[in-house]
C-alpha cells in the first residue's frame, strides 16, 4: 500500500487519513484542538495536532445529542503487544462514558501506519454477523453478492492432514459463512456421516441438517440463505445412486421435529454453543422440504431467505422430482486442480469456477492468493445489454493441499508468530479487502491481484479462460493494475462478487467480516443493482 504523496515543496506534515464506512457522520480527535467530522462513507486527511502523532486518539459518533454524543465517544488504544506496524490491526474501543457500564460501540476501527507521516484509520460498522443479508435488498441476484464460505466446512478432525475448520457449524454461520461445502459418506448402509478423504468428521447429516433449519429459522438467521455444496467422499466403495437416495430422503422424507428429535432442540451437535431459540411447535408442523431451494438456477436474494440453496456434485438425478431439475444448481464435472479454472453454465448465469488445490508447496501461497481474488473480479458493462441479462457468479477456493509441503493450515494461515514469518492466503486476502475498504480508489484497488505473479497456466491453457476477469490468469505486472491506470477509462464496473471458500476462516479473526463490507461498497459504487426488468421477476416469483 503505497502512501500519500504532498505536492508540497515542503517536508510533508503527518496526517491521518480517515475512511468512514458507517451510514453516520463521526468525530475524529487527537486532541481536544484538532478535530474533524468525517461525513458518513467519506474519506478525510486530517493533519496530525503539532505535526507529530499522539499515542490516543478519540473517536465518537456525531449527533445533536452531546449527551448521546458521549455515550457514544471512545478512545483508541493500540494493542499493548504488537503495538502499531505497516499491517491493519483493530483499535481497541475504551468508552468515555461517564458511567461505567459497559458500552457496544457503533462501530469497530482499525489503523495501519503506512508510512512516517501516513496512518490510516478505518471506521466500519459494527454489523451483526449472523444477518447482515437483511440489509441487501431482496431484487439483488446471489451472483452480484460476495459470500464468504468454507471449504470441507465439517472436517474438524485429522490435524494436520484433513482438518480444514476449528470452528462447528453454528458458530461459522453466526461468524457471516453462508456457503458450506460438505462432504458425506455412508456408514452402516444408510447412514450419511461427514468425512474428509478417508477421515470420518463425526457429524451425521441429519445433525447437520438440524443446525441449519433451527439457525435460519431463528430471529437472527430467517433474514439469511445458506448454499450447502454436497459431494460423496465414498464413490469408490459406495454406489453413487445409493448416496443420492439416501439424500433425497433426507431433504424429503424427514420433518423438522424428526431432525431435531433427542437434541433438546437446543445443542449444537456438530460441538458449538447452544442453538438460537427455535418453536418446538414450528418443529413438529414445518416441513424439512419448505426449507430448500431445488431449482437448477442462481436466484434472488428475495427468493431464498430462510432457505437451503441445494448445490449438487453429485447424482444424475434418478429418483428425484424433476430429475436434475430438482436437484438444486447441479454439476458434477470438476477438474481436478486446473489452472486457471473453468467455466459451467447453468441457465441464465454462467459459473467462473477456480479450485488449485495442488500447488506443491506453501511457498506458493501468494499465487494461490493472486488467483483466489482475481477469479472474484468481475467487470459488467453497463452498455452491454448481454452483460445485464446474462449473470456471471465467481466460485473460488482458497484452500489448497499437497502433503506434506503445502499442508492445509501453512498454506492458509502462513508460517511465523506475530507478525514474523510467512503471510498464509487468508492474512493476504484481509489485506487485500482492507486495502479496497479503504482506498479514495476502490475499483483500482480491486483490480491489483492481477498485477501479481499468477500460477503457470498448465495443460488447461489452450480453454477459455474466466468469461469477465480480463483473462486473470495471463495478466502480468506489465499488463495489471499499471496498465490499466495507464490505459484509458473504459466504462465497465468492477465488482468483487461470488463465493469464497476458505480453510480456517477464523483467522485473521475479522477478515469475514472485512468481505462482508465489500457487499455494501458494492452498493455504494452502484455496482450491485440489476436491471429492472429483473427486479420485476422477483416480486412476481
Amino acid at each position: 500500500m503505497a502512501p500519500f504523496i504532498s505536492t508540497s515543496a515542503s517536508k510533508p506534515r503527518p496526517a491521518w487519513h480517515i475512511s468512514n464506512l458507517t451510514n453516520f457522520d463521526i468525530r475524529f480527535a487527537d486532541s481536544p484542538a484538532n478535530e474533524v467530522v468525517i461525513e458518513a462513507t467519506k474519506n478525510v486527511t486530517h493533519s496530525a495536532q503539532g505535526g507529530k502523532f499522539r499515542k490516543d486518539a478519540t473517536l465518537m459518533a456525531a449527533g445533536p445529542d452531546s449527551s448521546a454524543e458521549e455515550k457514544q465517544s471512545f478512545t483508541l488504544k493500540r494493542p499493548s503487544l504488537l503495538g502499531l506496524s505497516s499491517k491493519w490491526t483493530e483499535m481497541r474501543l475504551v468508552s468515555n462514558s461517564s458511567n461505567k457500564e459497559h458500552v457496544e460501540p457503533p462501530f469497530r476501527a482499525f489503523q495501519v501506519k503506512a508510512s512516517s507521516v501516513d496512518q490510516r484509520l478505518l471506521v466500519v460498522p459494527n454489523r451483526n454477523m449472523a444477518s447482515y443479508l437483511k440489509d441487501i435488498p431482496d431484487s439483488v441476484h446471489l451472483s452480484n453478492i460476495l459470500l464468504p464460505g468454507t471449504h470441507d466446512s465439517m472436517a474438524i478432525y485429522g490435524f494436520p492432514f484433513a482438518q480444514c475448520q476449528r470452528q462447528p457449524l453454528l458458530t461459522q454461520l453466526r461468524a457471516g459463512i453462508r456457503v458450506i461445502d460438505v462432504r458425506l459418506a455412508i456408514v452402516n448402509g444408510t447412514t450419511l456421516t461427514s468425512f474428509h478423504g478417508v477421515i470420518n468428521q463425526k457429524t451425521l447429516f441429519s445433525d447437520i441438517l438440524a443446525t441449519l433449519y433451527a439457525f435460519l429459522q431463528s430471529e437472527e438467521g430467517k433474514s439469511e440463505c445458506v448454499i450447502m455444496s454436497i459431494k460423496q467422499e465414498d464413490f469408490a466403495t459406495n454406489p453413487a445412486a445409493l448416496f443420492s437416495q439416501l439424500v433425497h430422503d433426507a431433504i424429503f422424507g424427514s420433518s423438522l421435529a424428526g431432525n431435531l428429535k433427542d437434541k433438546g432442540i437446543r445443542k449444537d451437535t456438530t460441538g458449538g454453543e447452544p442453538l438460537p431459540p427455535h418453536s418446538p411447535t414450528a418443529a413438529a408442523t414445518s416441513s424439512s422440504r419448505s426449507m430448500w431451494y431445488l431449482e437448477n438456477r442462481v436466484p434472488y436474494l428475495g427468493q431464498v431467505r430462510g432457505k437451503i440453496i441445494l448445490f449438487s456434485r453429485f447424482g444424475d438425478g434418478t429418483g428425484w422430482e424433476n430429475g436434475i431439475e430438482g436437484m438444486g444448481i447441479w454439476n458434477t464435472r470438476w477438474p481436478n486442480s486446473v489452472i486457471p479454472g473453468w467455466n459451467w453454465d447453468v441457465k441464465d448465469t454462467t459459473f467462473q469456477s477456480q479450485d488449485w488445490y495442488d500447488i506443491g508447496s506453501f511457498s506458493k501461497a501468494p499465487e494461490k492468493f493472486a488467483l483466489a481474488t482475481s477469479t472474484l473480479i468481475t467487470r459488467p458493462s453497463p452498455s452491454d445489454p448481454t452483460s445485464q441479462s446474462h449473470h456471471i457468479i465467481p466460485m473460488s477456493f482458497a484452500s489448497a493441499s499437497t502433503i506434506p509441503f503445502a499442508l492445509p493450515s501453512a498454506v492458509a494461515l502462513g508460517i511465523g508468530i506475530l507478525q514474523i514469518g510467512f503471510a498464509g492466503v487468508n492474512a493476504r486476502i484481509s489485506q487485500w479487502a482492507l486495502d479496497i475498504l479503504s482506498s479514495d480508489n476502490p475499483s483500482a484497488a480491486m483490480l491489483s491481484p492481477l498485477s501479481l505473479p499468477q500460477p503457470k497456466v498448465d495443460a488447461n491453457k489452450g480453454k477459455k479462460g474466466p468469461a469477465t476477469a480480463d483473462s486473470n490468469v495471463n495478466q502480468t505486472k506489465s499488463e495489471g493494475v499499471k496498465a490499466a491506470e495507464q490505459a484509458p477509462p473504459d466504462n465497465r464496473l468492477t465488482r468483487i462478487s461470488g463465493w469464497l471458500l476458505m480453510d480456517y476462516y477464523d483467522s485473521p479473526g475479522d477478515m469475514i467480516r472485512f468481505l462482508v463490507e465489500l457487499n455494501f461498497l458494492n452498493q455504494r459504487l452502484g455496482v450491485q443493482g440489476v436491471p429492472l426488468q429483473a427486479a420485476s421477476e422477483i416480486t412476481s416469483a
